[in-house]
Parts: structure tokens; C-alpha cells; sequence
């Protein structure tokens, strides 16, 4: 618990000051009409954050609420948990070399975008 707390909380007050001081506008501008580009920007993001996934819930959900297409929330959340963790990130490399990591990622990336362009149109 004491490290899931901190950690939820501070993706919680992030998730407050994106609704509190981000206009809806500059979301739906961005993550929200232009499923496009914002789906593969979201998968990249969701794949960089260096969050546990259940801390990517709050901020989805807000960006949900701000305007952000179904789309863009499932490559976000799918980015977080496939990529996930720094640790096993830093183990793969270890053992099985940047090459395989660096592929794996990629693959990742563009199936995320595949399936956030499903999403977006079949919802």
C-alpha cells in the first residue's frame, strides 16, 4: 500500500488538473475528431508513461470526459498495460537484447493504433 497509494494519488490529482485547467477544446482538438492522429499519438504516450496501469485509469477517464474519442482512451490504457513496466523493460533488454525489444515495442505500437482505429469506428 504505500507504494500504490502515492502513486494513485498523484495520477488522481493529475487526472484534476488536466479537467480543472486543460479546456475541453484543446482535448477534442487534439485527442478527439482526428481519431487519425490521435490514436497512434495515444498509443505512443500510453507506451511511455512510466505509470502502473491502474494509475492510467483516472487520466483516461477525464480525457473521456473532456472529449477524447473511445478510440484514443483503448490505445491509451492498451499502450499502459502491454508496455507496462520499466523493471521488466530494463529485463527484456538484459536478456534479450535492444533488438527484441525495440521490435516488440514497435509491433506493439501498431497494433495498439490498429485496434484504437477499430474502436473509433465500431463505437
Amino acid at each position: 500500500m504505500r507504494f500504490i497509494l502515492p502513486i494513485f494519488f498523484i495520477s488522481v490529482l493529475l487526472s484534476v488538473l488536466i479537467d480543472q485547467f486543460i479546456p475541453d477544446s484543446i482535448i477534442q482538438l487534439f485527442l478527439g475528431k482526428n481519431f487519425w492522429i490521435a490514436v497512434p499519438v495515444a498509443a505512443i504516450l500510453g507506451a511511455i508513461l512510466p505509470i502502473p496501469r491502474y494509475a492510467t485509469y483516472p487520466i483516461a477517464f477525464t480525457l473521456f470526459e473532456k472529449g477524447a474519442s473511445m478510440g484514443v482512451i483503448f490505445a491509451l490504457i492498451c499502450g499502459e498495460v502491454i508496455v507496462e513496466s520499466i523493471v521488466r523493460d530494463v529485463m527484456e533488454v538484459k536478456y534479450f537484447g535492444w533488438r527484441f525489444f525495440t521490435s516488440r515495442l514497435f509491433i506493439s505500437i501498431v497494433f495498439i493504433t490498429i485496434g484504437g482505429y477499430i474502436v473509433a469506428v465500431v463505437l
